[in-house]
């Protein structure tokens, strides 16, 4: 050892299946210590030490490369130390070949994003300049004329890693190219279409975007927006599809976490005289926003979000009656969380201030709000029949009410926007996908197990496209190369969406009224016990398990078989329908309480779509946009949970770096 590795020596040092880059600190008597770049300390009796324990380290890896594919020696732990590396230096993206990798500082770095270094990347190939996120958007933009065909950006990582900010950085930067390609005359008229995508971002955060306790401004929604570039090279106009809005935070959120910003944005930027007309007090006062114990974040100012909300609702052209219409409506969602029930013979509203104020400000009249609340109505055989509800029951219809109206308004901004930026589509289009990374939580739910579906289904995607598509490049152009040992996941997408698939189990119960969550994960074992891809757990009575790409995940059954019917009764429904006000009229006139395509085998009932197999076709449609593009990999990384820029936490980094398969 001695002759080899002499006290000071950098070395890689093979640990629990780890390479963790090191110093030799002292060799005597027999005895070697190692002390990591990490802090830790290893010792060793030099008799025990193999060259699979330990390796001379490349000169290279202690500059750290701009692209790590062209690292001497390419494993976990050089991957990690280079972006470690990199990341103390401020330099936070890193090519992997055709990805890059983005290490969220947590701080503002001087210089990065200003005006100029655009226009430097704008006039530059790719791998000309350091990595940077505006050299990716440049590529792509050179991409349609090279390649002639579609391009997209998929964002990947988990909540808090930086996506969001990518998102935005990517529309700035293809904004600004674009307006180079023009004359002045041209240019007036194409800035409102960017400006109007530029300004949908504050919109969209606001209503789609909350703190929670990964992420100050976490996407509670998975988005795609697709930008229309003609011949010429400028954005001429755009799309936003949006996925999965995450209701439930409207009615009740986790210890430390809020609900939507647009709520405390409302409470922080009217005026006195809009808040007494709207009969709003502080965050506290109200049970949808004080249940968490956490009402505000020192990182946002919610006066100052909602005065950006406005002027960029200004510049979408929602007129001044449309912006007061979305405002009546929230604090009537407010209001309507303040009701409370007691059990008198079913449920009763002892205290009538709240239900007459979210009465008021929806346009309902309070009499048929308390029925509706209170007591079921069904129709049999002619007759109405009313059925008294129980506390609980009546908690339920008050939350599924408060969660349809921001759901259905939620649709109308996004629908509104896209009026907004629409333009032609005669040439060729870039889409940037923002969509929830992987989610393993202590107590996963029916959200997590759909936001890891999508995931399963980009990384196929990635999977096919790195690797299948590579290698047969290779082979193309007779290039020798040694086959890359990827883990295929197609057999875990077989498990979820398949015929029999835990999807296709999941619709059909909740298509039988009988139905429970026991019955259902009865099915669930029966059906796929045997399956290595899932996992019957031997003591959780409410769990299954699927061993996703990224390690397996538990998911308790309970809730599934309600969240997936997302019934809204009928009565409920015929209320709203009964408003007043014609924005919230207009709002539920679609809303269809049977959905007549999808009928039973007996033809005679109708069934309504249920939302995983609405989120089913639109990720397949998805996906069929994507497989007809060129794409462009951003991998967000967070270097640590506490949010705190110059810490950077290996294990944490290492567990994003296996999720997202850029280890392969």
């Amino acid at each position: 050892m001695d002759s080899f590795f002499p006290e000071g020596a950098r070395v890689w040092l093979r640990e629990n299946g780890q390479h963790f880059p090191s110093t030799v600190n002292s060799c005597a008597e027999g005895v070697v210590v190692f002390q990591t770049d990490y802090g830790q300390v290893f010792t060793y009796k030099q008799s025990t030490i193999t060259n699979q324990k330990v390796t001379a380290m490349h000169p290279l890896h202690e500059e750290g490369v701009d692209d790590m594919a062209s690292l001497a020696e390419l494993h976990g732990g050089s991957i990690m130390y280079n972006l470690f590396q990199r990341y103390k230096r401020n330099q936070i993206y890193t090519y992997i070949g055709s990805i890059i990798a983005s290490v969220n500082p947590y701080q503002p770095i001087a210089g990065l994003y200003e005006r100029a270094t655009m226009e430097e990347y704008s006039r530059c190939h790719l791998g000309e300049l350091p990595p940077h996120i505006f050299a990716i958007a440049n590529e792509c933009y050179r991409c349609l004329w090279k390649r002639h065909d579609n391009q997209c950006v998929l964002i990947s990582g988990e909540s808090g890693a930086g996506k969001t900010e990518s998102t935005k950085l990517i529309l700035k930067f293809l904004s600004v190219i674009s307006q180079q390609t023009l004359d002045l005359g041209l240019q007036e008229k194409t800035s409102s279409v960017e400006q109007a995508i530029l300004q949908s971002s504050p919109i969209m955060e606001a209503f789609g975007n909350a703190k929670t306790v990964y992420n100050n401004n976490s996407s509670r929604f998975g988005k795609f927006v697709q930008l229309n570039i003609c011949q010429q090279g400028n954005i001429q106009g755009g799309r936003i599809v949006d996925y999965l809005l995450e209701k439930n935070r409207v009615v009740r959120q986790n210890p430390g976490e809020r609900n939507y910003h647009i709520f405390y944005a409302l409470l922080a930027g009217l005026d006195q005289g809009e808040r007494e007309e709207f009969y709003l007090s502080l965050p506290e006062n109200y049970h949808y926003l004080n249940q968490s114990g956490c009402t505000e974040d020192k990182t946002i100012s919610d006066q100052e979000s909602f005065r950006q909300v406005i002027t960029a609702m200004e510049v979408m052209q929602f007129s001044k009656e449309e912006v007061r219409e979305v405002l009546r409506l929230l604090a009537g969602i407010l209001h309507l969380g303040n009701i409370e029930f007691i059990t008198a013979g079913g449920a009763q509203i002892p205290f009538k201030t709240a239900l007459g104020r979210s009465a008021d400000l929806l346009g309902l009249d309070p009499t048929q709000l308390t029925d509706a609340l209170t007591q079921r109505s069904m129709i049999l055989r002619g007759e109405e029949i009313l059925t008294p509800l129980s506390v609980q029951q009546a908690v339920d219809s008050r939350d599924s009410l408060a969660m349809a109206l921001y759901a259905r308004c939620f649709e109308w901004v996004i629908k509104k926007i896209n009026s907004r930026i629409k333009g032609k589509d005669d040439f060729k289009s870039i889409g940037i996908l923002d969509i929830f990374g992987f989610e393993n939580f202590e107590v996963n739910h029916f959200e997590q197990f759909n936001i890891n579906y999508a995931n399963e289904k980009l990384q196929e995607y990635f999977n096919k496209h790195i690797f299948s598509l590579e290698q047969l490049e290779y082979s193309r152009e007779g290039l020798v190369w040694e086959d890359i040992d990827w883990i295929d996941n197609g057999e875990c997408l077989d498990l979820i969406e398949k015929k029999l698939g835990l999807l296709a189990l999941i619709n059909e119960e909740s298509h039988f009224p009988q139905a429970t969550d026991s019955t259902l994960l009865e099915k669930l074992h029966s059906q796929h016990a045997n399956n290595h891809f899932y996992v019957k757990p031997r003591v959780a009575v409410n769990n299954f398990g699927v061993k996703h790409y990224a390690g397996e995940v538990q998911y308790d059954v309970r809730g599934i078989l309600e969240k997936n019917r997302d019934t809204f009764r009928d009565d409920l429904l015929n209320l709203l329908r009964e408003s007043r006000f014609d924005f919230i009229y207009d709002l539920f006139e679609h809303v269809s309480s049977r959905n007549n395509q999808d009928t039973l085998k007996c033809g005679s009932k109708h069934r309504r779509p249920t939302v995983s197999s609405q989120f089913k076709d639109s990720l397949h449609s998805l996906m069929a946009t994507l497989s007809s593009s060129n794409p462009f990999f951003v991998r967000c990384i967070k270097p640590n949970t506490q949010k705190m820029p110059d810490q950077f936490d290996q294990v944490v980094v290492l567990n994003q770096l296996r999720y997202s398969g850029m280890l392969e």
